[in-house]
């Protein structure tokens, strides 16, 4: 399946995208070439892209990031993000049993990265001055993550809304991990 109709499918009619996911079994690999690294490069270049062109408000007015202080700021979120989508799969594979669900490790990356799609592209408003705020259209994932799981990871439907936010406190905390090692790496130098 195409990555357009994977995500138009999952955005516009999740419950019935889940059922054809959950019959395909691509190996880690091919999930993260066909699937993940196009949709996660969305935030940190559309974020570099506006703030760079646009500027970022900034204590003393609006400034720009220098280009190359910002590429490789994009670049080291774009990197870090690859193993920060595996590490909340993984934790939630790791906690699906508790809820009567089956550990299963790519299932809950195929999850992870799907529920993942709304917040990737509504990441892309980041590139428009002012459009920032529709980044809340993200949260979509957790109504999509929540209609997933019985079929990824077998858990029940009535414990499905206590690992849905479980996971969405992992999303939370792996989000502000993945911040910080991001600003400890690649500091924004600021023009």
């Amino acid at each position: 399946m195409s990555l357009a109709s994977r995500v138009k499918g999952l955005i516009l009619r999740p419950d019935e995208e889940w059922k054809i996911i959950e019959a395909e079994s691509p190996s880690v690999l091919e999930f993260y070439l066909k699937y993940i690294v196009f949709l996660a490069a969305i935030p940190p270049f559309a974020n570099f892209l506006g703030a760079w062109l646009f500027g970022v408000s900034h204590g003393r007015g609006v400034v720009h990031p220098a280009f190359a202080s910002g590429m490789a700021r994009a670049v080291t979120q774009y990197v870090l993000l690859m193993p920060a989508v595996y590490l909340a799969a993984f934790v939630i594979s790791m906690i699906a049993p508790h809820f009567d669900g089956k550990s299963d490790d790519l299932n809950a990356l195929r999850l992870v990265a799907y529920s993942y799609t709304p917040a990737f592209l509504a990441s892309g408003f980041g590139i428009l001055p002012g459009m920032r705020w529709l980044d809340v259209l993200g949260f979509y994932g957790v109504y999509i993550f929540y209609l997933g799981m019985p079929r990824m990871l077998k858990c029940p439907k009535e414990n499905a809304d206590v690992l849905t936010m479980i996971a969405l406190f992992l999303a939370v905390g792996i989000s502000v991990l993945h911040a910080r090692l991001v600003d400890f790496i690649a500091p924004m130098a600021l023009m």
